[in-house]
């Protein structure tokens, strides 16, 4: 409760006494449900969406049913709901209870771990294959363009034709 400390003391008696009434008006049966039905995967593909994917923590996943129980009371008070979060995470929950959220979300987080380190392992460059296929001069002429400067003497360098030594196909 370390934000207290810029409130004037007037409001911080009120405050303590809606976050008193909020914590007596809560269904606790639904702040300790655990989330997607207690599913790791169904939770880590939840948190995936878009392209940041967030890391998750025991008390997150609580958080998520305490704004969802302040929503059912009709409190939009984020101070409030976040002072609630914390008394009931450090002092309304058992250690059983807090460690099954933590087990969850942990579980979630290796799942996006793994799913990430695939994504890059296919999208990295480096382990497309690139090995080197001898061919005829063909197939290297037809994949890799002609070249038509094969020429490196001195005439083909200065002259823009390059080196001709011939009858002038010009008149």
């Amino acid at each position: 409760m370390n934000a207290q400390r810029f409130r004037n003391p007037s409001t911080t008696n009120d405050t303590q006494t809606i976050l008193n009434t909020f914590l007596d008006d809560i269904n606790y049966n639904n702040v300790n449900s655990l989330p997607c039905n207690n599913d790791p995967r169904l939770l880590a593909s939840r948190s995936r969406r878009g392209r940041r994917i967030q890391m998750l923590t025991g008390k997150i996943l609580m958080k998520r049913n305490v704004f969802r129980e302040a929503y059912r009371l009709n409190i939009r008070n984020r101070y409030l709901i976040n002072l609630a979060v914390d008394t009931i995470w450090n002092l309304r929950l058992t250690p059983y209870q807090r460690g099954r959220f933590i087990i969850l979300a942990t579980s979630a987080n290796i799942i996006n771990q793994f799913t990430v380190s695939r994504t890059r392992l296919i999208h990295n460059p480096n382990t497309q294959i690139t090995t080197h296929r001898d061919t005829n001069e063909l197939e290297q002429s037809i994949f890799n363009g002609i070249n038509f400067n094969d020429d490196d003497s001195f005439d083909s360098l200065i002259l823009p034709a390059g080196s001709f030594s011939g009858p002038s196909p010009f008149p």
